[in-house]
């Protein structure tokens, strides 16, 4: 089994166990699983504020048990292109959900109403709200005997919380979304 953590489980759940966490699954022949999109949002800047010494030890951490940047290589970054089908479920996805994103006319409804700026539309991190969380879905979707995702993020779309992409996929599409307490308790880590 693997699991497909998002960003939200290493920040705020995992934070001071990322290490004996991915360990631990990799001894039980399980691993933490990421996308790059994942790795990215970890990364101060992208989403996170630079000065953050918390989110850099947190991204630090990942991306050497990552990369093998130490000598250990306990967590496994997938790409989404290496799951057939995924790619193209995750275009499905983009569509559905965010596609209001390219329509002109309704961001500027949007930054009329005071929802957004105009500047927040302008970033580079516009564009990828929520990415890592649809490419955990799509991976999860079209290889499901495989992948449970972990997050303890609601859900809740970009600017449109009264849709649920993880309630939708997990009830109609039968994927497994566990809370990373979920997660801890069902393989067997017990915190300190």
């Amino acid at each position: 089994m693997y699991y497909l953590v998002d960003t939200n489980v290493f920040l705020h759940a995992i934070n001071d166990n990322i290490y004996s966490v991915a360990e631990f699954c990799k001894n039980n022949n399980t691993d933490v699983t990421i996308t790059d999109t994942i790795l990215n949002e970890l990364e101060p800047g992208y989403y996170l504020s630079l000065e953050d010494e918390t989110a850099k030890q947190v991204y630090n951490s990942v991306s050497n048990l990552a990369h093998g940047t130490m000598g250990l290589k306990v967590i496994r970054i997938i790409n989404i292109a290496d799951i057939p089908g995924a790619k193209e479920e995750l275009k499905k996805i983009r569509d559905r959900y965010y596609m209001w994103m390219r329509n002109g006319t309704y961001l500027q409804s949007l930054v009329e109403e005071g929802k957004i700026t105009a500047e927040e539309i302008r970033k580079k991190s516009f564009r990828n709200k929520d990415l890592g969380e649809c490419e955990l879905i799509a991976i999860a979707k079209t290889a499901k005997e495989d992948y449970e995702i972990v997050t303890n993020d609601k859900g809740r779309v970009f600017l449109h919380p009264e849709q649920n992409i993880f309630d939708d996929y997990a009830s109609n599409e039968g994927l497994t979304v566990l809370s990373s307490g979920e997660w801890l308790n069902k393989i067997g880590y017990k915190t300190e």
